[in-house]
């Protein structure tokens, strides 16, 4: 006659509770810091929001667009656009990412006063 196998429930490795201990703060302090960021880009989308502008629009463009009459069809009724409300423009983000180097625009109406603005 074999013997019999005992039917008793084994305790988990303390190894594996400890790791799970390690996931649970990873991922609060993960959250946390996420949290932490939102809440910080929440507040500068806020002031921007408040001065009338979207996103992070340096604006203050000061140099003319160019002749809507050097291009054609669409091109050329959006640098009339750009020409007709020049003050709306420099307060919209460009959302071609001009900002950055090499162009440095500080708004949509930076690509209009050249011809960023047709490509």
């Amino acid at each position: 006659m074999g013997k019999k196998k005992s039917k008793t429930k084994q305790k988990l490795p303390e190894k594996k509770n400890k790791n799970n201990l390690i996931l649970w703060v990873s991922g609060a302090a993960v959250i946390a810091v996420l949290a932490f960021i939102l809440l910080h880009e929440g507040e500068k989308i806020k002031a921007d929001q408040e001065k009338g502008r979207s996103f992070y629009v340096q604006g203050g463009e000061t140099r003319p667009t160019l002749d809507p009459s050097l291009f054609t069809g669409r091109v050329k009724a959006a640098y009339a656009a750009a020409k007709e409300v020049p003050h709306v423009l420099d307060e919209v983000y460009c959302y071609c990412f001009c900002d950055d180097p090499p162009f440095r625009h500080k708004s949509l109406l930076s690509c209009f006063v050249d011809d960023h603005g047709a490509a």
